[in-house]
């Protein structure tokens, strides 16, 4: 990890508040503060603050899956140090992940903007990555002549041959809808008519998968429950159905997970941050759950 520090520098917030050495840990937290790329509502390079400062206001224990959060072993490595540069930014997010990875720890990415996720893919290199999100952001090019964006990311993700499964979708255009016949989806709308249904058919993806990373765009949910996002969309899911989902697409297949879009000066009652650090911390209860790291 010695040379990914370079790119590191220290939050004075600590996720969850809890205090624990980068050596003693399963989990790394990074923050990765970046929206330079935004094309509508800027601000969710604010993002990574905002959920460090509710996480440590918010109770630790999951009474679903039984699980303290106090302990599971979790560390802040603080955020990655990022520029005007997008290739640049996608270069040190690539570097740290991979590190973490090779040192049999699992990163957990607070964004920031979805393109992060990118340089998250390319240094753990997962076989398949499910993306919560409202949106497939598989444009070519967006805005015009820009092939690495928010509205790119899981294009450029797929075509590092990796598996993309869009859950929670429902906002495309033209383009995106034809690039995505071949791949597994799950609209929300599907999602809200049968969740079980739903559940059990991205468990059956998992299972057969190798390994998996998490994204989570926080646009996934209903702007009833995520207002404070850069690109929100009506007709999304409640907060319930993504836990639920979750908990059946986190398992000891994980290599990483992130969490982007959220964005504070859109949030002014909190309700978003809040969403965002109840579905970390069920997650990372999740993770250790499955692979009985407690």
């Amino acid at each position: 990890m010695d040379e990914a520090r370079l790119y590191l520098v220290e939050n004075p917030y600590f996720f969850s508040g809890i205090r624990r050495s980068y050596e003693e840990s399963w989990l790394a937290v990074v923050g990765v503060p970046f929206d330079g790329t935004t094309s509508f509502r800027p601000g969710s390079r604010f993002g990574p603050a905002s959920i460090r400062h509710f996480s440590a206001e918010v109770e630790t224990i999951s009474l679903g899956g039984g699980v303290n959060l106090e302990d599971v072993r979790v560390s802040d490595l603080g955020d990655v140090s990022v520029t005007f540069n997008v290739d640049e930014v996608l270069k040190r997010v690539e570097k740290v992940c991979r590190e973490i990875h090779a040192d049999s720890k699992i990163p957990v990415i607070l964004g920031g903007e979805h393109t992060i996720t990118l340089g998250a893919a390319r240094g753990l290199r997962p076989e398949t990555i499910v993306s919560f999100d409202a949106h497939f952001d598989y444009r070519d090019e967006y805005p015009e002549g820009v092939r690495i964006s928010h509205a790119t990311v899981m294009r450029r993700i797929r075509e590092e041959a990796c598996r993309v499964v869009h859950v929670g979708v429902r906002a495309a255009c033209r383009e995106e809808v034809e690039y995505a016949k071949s791949e597994a989806f799950f609209s929300s709308r599907q999602l809200l008519r049968n969740p079980e249904e739903a559940c059990v058919g991205l468990r059956s993806i998992v299972d057969n998968a190798g390994s998996i990373y998490v994204s989570i765009d926080l646009d996934v949910l209903d702007p009833a429950y995520a207002p404070g996002v850069a690109n929100p969309e009506a007709c999304g899911i409640p907060t319930n159905i993504l836990l639920d989902l979750l908990e059946n697409t986190v398992s000891e297949k994980l290599v990483g997970l992130d969490l982007v879009e959220l964005n504070p000066l859109l949030d002014p009652g909190g309700a978003s941050a809040a969403a965002a650090v109840r579905i970390l911390f069920e997650a990372l209860s999740n993770t250790a759950r499955r692979k009985r790291l407690v």
